[in-house]
């Protein structure tokens, strides 16, 4: 016994160290569970002798039982013992099926997947949020939606003169793919560096490690792994001055996850520099060269980007406090937007004047049409930076234009107008030149 009582003390020494708020709690149990405290209702946090356990309680001012070597039967006769008009139990697998069996009504919170056939034979229990299985989660964690910025590499193929070429789209579709696979690696890094910020965080708690549905254990060889494929099919099969491009956004990412994201101003000009790194690196992929005026346009463009998703967390922070992680505090909300808004619009003045050069003049059969592409940048920048004043939109502006619709309308108008100019006659062009 005073074995025991050494242990437990033991474990809220060590729970004093840990920082409780940034567990991947479920905020719809908590509220639930608070509810029933409110009521009147004995609410009593059972589990293992560990710090995690007198950290969660302490922090959460619940009442904190220890389970004894994890015996499940002794637990089940003390609550029957305790309660004897009956009690509920919330679970988070069907490990304790003896005590939820024995419950009045059993709760199985964020269980796996594959436990949900244990359903049939514990009638009295509901099954709430389940968690993602390993394959989704993995899934998940890639973000492969974020690999369609890679689709940056693709543009020299798609600027250069003529029509085209398939063998060139095929080598800057392999050069995505393994700016993908390391961009992976990169966001995995960044997961398990932010762990504790991520799990304090509206929307990025949800995150696969943050959340618990993929464990942190899983972080480290899915990283190596990664990075392992990218540069394996790097080596193999494109320049190898694409694999030193590849191995510098590697560095510039790894940089930015472990240090110049918490640096002011530096964060959103690494932010832009990867951007225009990925065009720079599809030109030398497949060969074609990438002029400076797409350079400078693209480094303006994702500043603008860059800034509109600082603004965003910058909006969502409660209090006058430095954001975690980030070198900016809520009272630069105004300066954030005015150097944002104008990056946005340099870069559609860069626009402008690439229109009247004479690389345009040469590549489009008519060049004039591309002034019309000018109104359309400007609505799309002014609706970012308007939506996001609203807080209507998501923490990445990128991410928010590929689900957007009017975002992806306007993209469909953009090729719509570059096609016209590149390859079909216009008697209407007259009318927009100078």
């Amino acid at each position: 016994m005073a074995g025991g009582k050494a242990r437990q003390l033991n474990s809220a020494r060590q729970a004093a160290s840990l920082a409780p708020a940034t567990f991947p709690y479920r905020q719809d149990l908590l509220e639930a569970l608070k509810a029933c405290g409110q009521r009147g209702r004995r609410v009593v946090l059972v589990g293992a002798d560990t710090p995690e356990l007198h950290a969660a309680g302490e922090h959460l001012g619940l009442e904190i039982q220890v389970l004894e070597g994890g015996d499940h039967s002794r637990l089940r006769d003390r609550l029957l013992l305790a309660a004897p008009a009956g009690f509920d139990y919330v679970a988070g697998s069907k490990s304790d099926v003896g005590v939820l069996g024995a419950a009045v009504e059993g709760y199985v919170v964020g269980a796996p997947a594959s436990q949900r056939s244990a359903r049939s034979a514990l009638v009295n229990v509901h099954w709430l949020t389940p968690r993602l299985g390993l394959l989704p989660a993995l899934v998940k964690e890639l973000r492969p939606h974020q690999w369609s910025k890679n689709a940056l590499l693709a543009v020299p193929v798609l600027l250069a003169p003529g029509v085209p070429r398939l063998d060139k789209l095929g080598i800057a579709a392999l050069a995505a793919l393994t700016f993908s696979l390391c961009a992976s690696a990169g966001y995995v890094l960044n997961d398990l560096l932010d762990l504790e910020a991520d799990r304090v965080h509206r929307s990025k708690r949800h995150r696969p490690f943050a959340s618990g549905d993929l464990p942190v254990i899983a972080g480290p060889p899915l990283f190596w792994g990664l990075l392992f494929a990218s540069f394996a099919l790097s080596l193999s099969f494109l320049a190898p001055q694409f694999t030193v491009l590849l191995a510098l956004y590697l560095v510039g990412t790894l940089t930015y996850s472990l240090y110049l994201k918490k640096q002011l101003l530096v964060d959103v000009l690494v932010l832009a520099a990867l951007y225009t790194h990925r065009i720079l690196a599809g030109g030398v992929a497949t060969g074609i060269e990438v002029t400076t005026w797409l350079l400078g346009f693209s480094m303006f463009l994702f500043t603008s980007l860059a800034f509109a998703k600082r603004y965003v967390e910058l909006q969502a922070t409660k209090s006058e406090d430095q954001v975690k992680n980030r070198g900016y505090f809520k009272t630069d909300l105004q300066m954030v937007t005015a150097m944002g808004t104008a990056s946005g619009y340099i870069a559609a003045l860069v626009f402008v004047l690439y229109v009247d050069t004479a690389v345009v003049r040469a590549r489009y059969r008519e060049p004039s049409l591309l002034w019309l592409m000018l109104p359309v940048l400007l609505y799309w920048l002014g609706r970012i930076w308007l939506l996001a004043g609203r807080g209507q939109m998501q923490d990445d502006p990128v991410k928010f234009a590929m689900k957007d619709r009017t975002s992806l309308w306007c993209g469909v108008l953009v090729v719509a107008i570059v096609t016209a100019a590149r390859f079909a006659p216009n008697p209407l062009a007259s009318l927009v030149s100078w």
